[in-house]
């Protein structure tokens, strides 16, 4: 008799014997596996076989933890003889099998065209049991004590494999070249070469910030074009083998690409072709860990979407400038955990100190830039081996101890709480570097990665305005930035005199104070109380004031931030007084 439906061919299933070295799989009545493929058996002897795919191996069948999300783990050989496997989530069966089989396709199977070849294709996946057995989790990372990532996974898995489900595979991470390539032509490069080195030792600092409870975040590479911003994403991408990604991506996608990273590293290139508001978002999201609550169909909530990643940037501005194009005012929490350093190592050379050969710095970055793409995907596997086959409590305590350890050589004292967060950060960084030099993935010399993560560190903190709180700074900024602009304008020059000795009488629109000539000539301002408000416009006026009287901008009288003038015209009045000094950097704390 024979079975025509899906169900009955599943209900008929029958055993099907396959090379010895593997538990037999039970297989649906009428399917075969040979040695050039898959086909199907009519029960009717007249009738031709029927090809259904290329050879391929069900290795096992996958679930997870809590006994969902079940699948089937394939392998298959491409026409050049390459190896894959994937572990297919059975889901992907339910509809028309389209999703699956453009995966076998994209990885080098053979699928046979027809309706009906696909869905027999389809049925035999429904229906194929084996006993093996492999858990699967939906993303990569820690899982436990186990790392996985796309292509396989790190560590004690206690007899069943521990491997990635996705609805894909991860045909962007395939190494290329050797590590030894890698070690000399891309890492050995970033020696003496500050932005390189910290970049790179920020690669070995995602599967850390699990062992040390740490959270996610980024570092921002600001400087102008061409000078080699690109170049530290690229050496710091090859050492994982992943792209270097755009801004400009949709939330649904810059949350696939953070659950792609996760544990891992995830590279953003030029912010400045991203709209202000969404970028500010994704920095926000992507820093904070956790992606939008959502609803299905029913109304029911899905589970939100949750990562832990370091991730690197490059773009012309920060992404504080970037959200102000859209009106936005970034938090300084926020500038926290995406630090804005400087790309522009000051050598003259742009980002690069140290071109190891190379004429010029353009030369230098076309031969890192080639290096990468010969040898990449290899050096997190190797450092993810090493790590993993350690005591991950013992490696965790070191990892902390040597981040004690730099924050109390490069912290300033007295520095604010934002600072020494943000310490942290430079800190874990420094110490992956240190790590994965001494476990021998990075050819590195003792403390480079050390000196590179201090020399950020410094360049960070001169770019933010100081060691003090991130809104003083800012503060301090914007009322710079007030007096530059309508210094002349919004400020009556009370004080001075025509060519007959009388004081002007000039009208003065929306007048914020007055200003007069100091000894050396210079415009020093006296604010009304009300113009100071509107010059601290939203910063706490009070607390600004007290930073700026510290920093030499603001000039007390008798303990108070305003001080009694006599105004040509309208009497004795307390103002605020600004030097002319205040329109200078030279008062900002360091």
């Amino acid at each position: 008799m024979t079975v025509t439906s899906p169900a009955k061919i599943i209900e008929a299933a029958a055993v099907f014997v396959p090379p010895e070295k593997e538990p037999p799989p039970v297989v649906v009545t009428g399917f075969r596996l040979r040695p050039h493929g898959l086909f199907y058996c009519d029960a009717d002897p007249d009738k031709e076989d029927l090809h259904l795919s290329g050879p391929f191996e069900v290795v096992a069948e996958t679930r997870d933890a809590t006994g969902g999300s079940w699948g089937v783990l394939l392998r298959w050989k491409d026409h050049d003889g390459r190896e894959h496997e994937w572990a297919m989530p059975r889901a992907l069966l339910a509809g028309d099998g389209t999703d699956y089989r453009r995966v076998l396709l994209d990885g080098g199977l053979s699928v046979a065209p027809g309706r009906r070849a696909r869905e027999l294709l389809t049925s035999y996946l429904a229906g194929v049991r084996v006993t093996a057995r492999a858990t699967c989790v939906d993303r990569t990372g820690w899982h436990g004590r186990v790392y996985v990532s796309p292509g396989r996974s790190f560590g004690d898995t206690e007899g069943e494999r521990v491997l990635l489900q996705a609805a894909g595979t991860a045909s962007d991470t395939k190494p290329r070249g050797t590590l030894d390539g890698w070690r000399k032509e891309v890492a050995a490069l970033a020696v003496g070469n500050t932005r390189l080195a910290f970049a790179l030792s920020a690669a070995f600092a995602g599967p850390l910030l699990y062992l040390l409870n740490a959270e996610s975040g980024g570092v921002h590479f600001r400087g102008p074009s061409s000078i080699g911003k690109s170049c530290a994403l690229h050496v710091a991408a090859s050492a994982w083998g992943c792209p270097v990604h755009n801004w400009r991506a949709t939330d649904n996608a810059a949350e696939a690409l953070a659950r792609g990273a996760n544990d891992a590293l995830l590279c953003l290139d030029e912010l400045g072709q991203a709209d202000g508001r969404a970028a500010d978002a994704m920095g926000y999201m992507l820093s904070n860990g956790t992606g939008k609550a959502r609803m299905n169909k029913d109304t029911s909530a899905r589970p939100v979407t949750t990562w832990r990643v370091l991730f690197l940037s490059t773009g012309e501005i920060g992404l504080a400038e970037k959200a102000a194009e859209a009106g936005r005012k970034t938090k300084a929490g926020q500038e926290v955990r995406v630090l804005d350093i400087p790309a522009d190592a000051g050598a003259g050379l742009g980002t690069f100190e140290a071109l190891h050969g190379s004429v010029d710095g353009d030369a230098f970055a076309r031969r890192v830039r080639l290096a990468t793409e010969t040898h990449r995907g290899h050096a997190a596997d190797a450092f993810l081996e090493a790590i993993t086959a350690a005591d991950l409590d013992e490696l965790a305590g070191a990892v902390r101890a040597g981040c004690e350890r730099w924050k109390a050589a490069h912290l300033p004292a007295g520095a604010d709480g934002q600072v020494q967060r943000a310490a942290g950060r430079f800190a874990l960084i420094a110490a992956a570097g240190e790590l994965a030099a001494t476990m021998g993935v990075l050819p590195w010399p003792e403390g480079e990665a050390i000196k590179s993560a201090a020399v950020c560190f410094d360049a960070w903190i001169g770019a933010r305005g100081g060691k003090g709180p991130a809104e003083v700074a800012h503060g301090k900024a914007q009322v710079r930035a007030f007096l530059e602009a309508h210094g002349l304008s919004r400020f009556e020059p009370a004080w001075e005199r025509d060519g007959s000795g009388n004081h002007l009488d000039l009208r003065i629109a929306n007048r914020v104070g007055f200003r007069r000539r100091d000894s050396d000539g210079n415009w020093e301002y006296f604010a009304l109380p009300e113009g100071f408000k509107e010059m601290c416009q939203g910063f706490n006026s009070k607390t600004l004031a007290a930073a700026m009287i510290d920093a030499g901008m603001l000039l007390p009288a008798a303990g108070k931030s305003q001080k009694p003038v006599r105004v040509p015209g309208n009497g004795t009045m307390k103002l605020y007084h600004f030097p002319a000094a205040a329109l200078s950097d030279g008062g900002d704390d360091a």
